[in-house]
């Protein structure tokens, strides 16, 4: 334990929606929430808890099947936050963005349920605009505050302007899974399909917007990066990047990798994989890049 969790006054709790790779994250300073997954719409397992991301990819593989995402109860949030605050600390929780999911709901409402019986304490919940790697960042930024000894106010400040300034590029292998999700429509999936359409989708503020279409994967990797690089403008050293991806190819990934190995980022870490919770919409292929402004350039 490090003596940031002995010394500080609260602790960090995020939704399973974030994806952040174990080693960057002391959990004796931070505890999820899980969401839930299914394959046959009855039995629902808990991301991480009862679904590993292999077995979930695996899942996927064998069966072909589309599975189904449920988010975190009031319950499954009452049940992380009351240890916490018995223990004496206040809490700040971040959710994915309230456009896709109810998870940020159900964490509001567990803190009103518990503020009679803990006035003394304070839980705040922040709406992280994001998912993933993205919301990843928010996040990991949140627990380097913390680490460097921000205040609950504090990070609460700056937290709030790092996700507006938090973006993920990204592109799928195939449009199956965002048509089966409802994110686009049966006739746009079929195209994608029949002609090798890639499309191009940002997501910040909470929203995904559609860029472009491309023919192939190949080039809509080359277009994911170079949106990145141009949004980014030569202030590399401002930055935190992460690569993520599902079950892709690993040369692709390579060319990613290979792409950023000379560049003046900083890597959250060097490559992770999306979890269940947002793979059950994005498929197997996705193939992303998600970038956020470091924390100690912001005002506190």
């Amino acid at each position: 334990m490090k003596g940031s969790d002995i010394l500080s006054t609260y602790k960090i709790v995020s939704d399973t929606a974030s994806d952040i790779f174990p080693s960057v994250i002391d959990y004796a300073t931070m505890s999820r929430v899980p969401f839930y997954v299914t394959f046959d719409k009855e039995h629902y397992q808990k991301e991480m808890a009862e679904l590993s991301v292999d077995d979930f990819y695996n899942h996927i593989a064998k069966d072909k099947v589309f599975p189904k995402t449920s988010c975190p109860t009031i319950t499954d949030y009452i049940d992380v936050f009351e240890p916490i605050l018995n223990g004496g600390k206040d809490i700040l929780c971040f959710c994915i963005s309230s456009f896709f999911s109810a998870s940020y709901q159900s964490a509001v409402n567990a803190a009103e349920m518990l503020k009679e019986k803990f006035p003394e304490r304070r839980i705040e919940v922040i709406d992280s605009a994001q998912a993933t790697a993205g919301m990843g960042l928010v996040v990991y930024q949140s627990y380097l505050m913390l680490e460097a000894g921000y205040t609950l106010d504090e990070n609460i400040s700056v937290s709030e302007q790092i996700k507006r300034d938090t973006v993920i590029n990204f592109t799928v292998g195939s449009l199956s899974f965002l048509q089966n999700g409802g994110r686009i429509g049966k006739a746009t999936a079929l195209a994608g399909t029949l002609f090798n359409v890639k499309p191009i989708i940002c997501m910040r503020d909470g929203e995904l917007f559609p860029i472009e279409n491309v023919r192939g994967i190949k080039k809509a990797v080359k277009a994911v990066i170079k949106k990145t690089d141009d949004e980014i403008d030569g202030n590399e050293s401002d930055y935190l990047i992460s690569m993520f991806y599902a079950d892709s190819r690993a040369d692709i990934m390579d060319t990613i990798a290979e792409h950023y190995s000379d560049s003046k980022y900083s890597f959250s870490d060097n490559l992770f994989r999306v979890g269940a919770t947002i793979g059950a919409h994005t498929g197997p292929d996705v193939i992303a890049l998600a970038y956020s402004k470091k924390y100690n350039l912001y005002t506190k």
